[in-house]
């Protein structure tokens, strides 16, 4: 149940959702002639600039995300690179491949942090994101791009059955608890999802070594385009935030933290 309500929640959340409601009901006051039509329109056009706009949402971003460390400082390699699910967009059927999300610097990094042996096995968390198409395993279907990758098969972990960040924790440390009782783990996800995951693997009992990736807040450029021109990508930016906020409340009410 908390799964489907979290994303019907999303949907509500989200900052484009509210632009259109607004401007709907703006116009709708227009048609009427009502006296306060001027202020709605006006409401929606300022809620549309400040969303928009990339030096707030780059300095939020910037601020809330943890900063990334470079691969070089790992001189001990890691038992096992926890890389969460999120890589995946859907599975294409037609063309029989995965399409993937702006996420995939996960995967990608993790490969990276493989082949330069700073992991010596990749723990791929998460089935299927989807409240439909739950046949459409994200782990099972990465492993496939890891051994076409040069991974090998033995050094492929598979937690194939969470849905969210809290079961991702839960199942992974259920896995690696068994398999390696006194281990040293490197948990791989993107910058803006870290805060949260760590604290589902500390509530889940298992010590992790964070390695931010898919940074997603730009360097500091002062430039017009950074500063006031609009940009409809900054309200992806607002999603994540305002999805990683609420996440970080309810997962605090219901215990996962």
């Amino acid at each position: 149940m908390f799964f489907v309500l979290s994303k019907m929640l999303d949907v509500v959340i989200s900052p484009l959702m509210w632009i259109i409601i607004l401007g709907i009901w703006a116009i709708r006051l227009s048609v009427k002639n009502h006296p306060s039509a001027r202020k709605y329109l006006l409401l929606n056009m300022l809620l549309l600039v400040f969303f928009t706009n990339p030096f707030i949402a780059n300095s939020l971003m910037k601020e809330w995300e943890m900063e990334a460390i470079s691969a070089t400082s790992i001189q001990t390699p890691y038992d096992v690179g926890i890389v969460l699910g999120g890589s995946m967009r859907y599975f294409d059927q037609q063309t029989n491949r995965v399409v993937y999300s702006s996420s995939v610097d996960r995967l990608i990094q993790a490969l990276q942090l493989y082949h330069d042996k700073k992991i010596n096995k990749i723990l791929l968390s998460g089935g299927s994101g989807f409240v439909n198409f739950k046949e459409w395993k994200e782990s099972g279907l990465l492993a496939e791009v890891l051994l076409k990758s040069g991974v090998k098969q033995e050094d492929i972990i598979l937690e194939n059955n969470s849905r969210n960040t809290a079961e991702n924790a839960m199942m992974s440390a259920e896995v690696l608890k068994k398999l390696y009782p006194s281990g040293k783990f490197l948990l791989i996800t993107s910058a803006f999802h870290m805060k949260r995951s760590l604290l589902c693997f500390k509530k889940a009992e298992l010590a992790v070594y964070p390695f931010p990736v898919d940074t997603r807040s730009g360097g500091d450029i002062y430039t017009l385009d950074r500063l006031i021109q609009p940009d409809g990508e900054n309200i992806s930016t607002w999603d994540l935030l305002i999805h990683e906020w609420v996440g970080m409340i309810s997962y605090k009410v219901m215990g996962y933290i």
